[in-house]
């Protein structure tokens, strides 16, 4: 951890600048997501995203284009599902299937072969990913989407996040928990309270009713502010399972979030704003 905290410090002295335009694409491993007008709501000199790894489907065709492509990536990626847990309706193909918060941190902490074997699994399949990188990557990796886990099985999975990818920045995101210290803080809403070194996404609320001038003056201070609306995720209507959603998201929904992120946040190049 005091590896990671030397990284901290020198990530938050780049980081002293405006806000940098962040869509949290957490559903882009989709078979359908369309990643062509996803590579075309960047700046032209660098991409900054993040997904989640494994629900939305185990190939991430669009992930590999975005990890292919030349320009410089700044990229937050989740790699275990914790939300599917505490609503019970985990797929068979998640590591925490027909897990509890208890039963799934008690294996953790006990060494659990199964389903250690589960989170190592999607964790090289990440490693062998950024290896055909191309570009700079700077990458920051959260063992678990708004973790329900307890910090002592947190924490060994950041250990073994940290063992396959040593140039990883070490993101901690729990959802009602406070943060491991040593690593990135990283909360979602519209007001999670947060110091430096931290992540804030609006994941769960929409950007459209957020007053987006003053929200991103309050975490001014973090890394990274993430701009979330229920596309990213495939979500119109009820519950539907990942992997079945219709995630073929069209031009005009892709014109609309440049809009936003044009208007908003002040690194991306006049190339990309005067597409709309």
């Amino acid at each position: 951890m005091i590896e990671n905290s030397i990284k901290l410090l020198v990530i938050s002295l780049l980081f002293l600048q405006t806000a940098s335009a962040t869509p949290s694409f957490l559903g882009l491993c989709h078979k359908q997501w369309n990643c062509k007008q996803t590579l075309q709501s960047f700046s032209s000199t660098e991409i900054k995203t993040g997904w989640l790894e494994n629900t939305f489907g185990s190939r991430c065709r669009c992930g590999n284009q975005i990890l292919q492509d030349p320009r410089d990536k700044v990229l937050r990626i989740h790699l275990v599902n914790s939300p599917c847990m505490r609503n019970n309706r985990c797929g068979k193909y998640e590591m925490l299937y027909k897990e509890t918060a208890r039963s799934a941190s008690k294996k953790i902490t006990r060494g659990n072969r199964r389903i250690l074997k589960k989170f190592r699994r999607i964790t090289i399949r990440l490693k062998r990913r950024l290896e055909r990188a191309n570009g700079n990557v700077k990458l920051y990796v959260s063992p678990c989407l708004e973790c329900d886990l307890n910090g002592k099985a947190r924490k060994i999975l950041l250990g073994i996040v940290s063992s396959y990818l040593p140039t990883a920045i070490l993101v901690d995101n729990p959802y009602r928990q406070r943060c491991i210290k040593g690593v990135v803080c990283e909360k979602h809403g519209i007001k999670p309270k947060l110091s430096a070194p931290c992540i804030v996404d609006l994941d769960g609320v929409d950007g459209g009713v957020v007053d987006m001038k003053k929200w991103l003056s309050n975490y001014s201070h973090c890394e990274l502010q993430y701009y979330w609306n229920y596309g990213m995720n495939c979500i119109s209507g009820g519950f539907v399972d990942p992997r079945l959603r219709s995630c073929a998201l069209g031009r005009q929904y892709f014109s609309n979030l440049r809009k936003t992120l044009c208007r908003y946040y002040t690194d991306l190049s006049s190339d990309t704003c005067s597409l709309l």
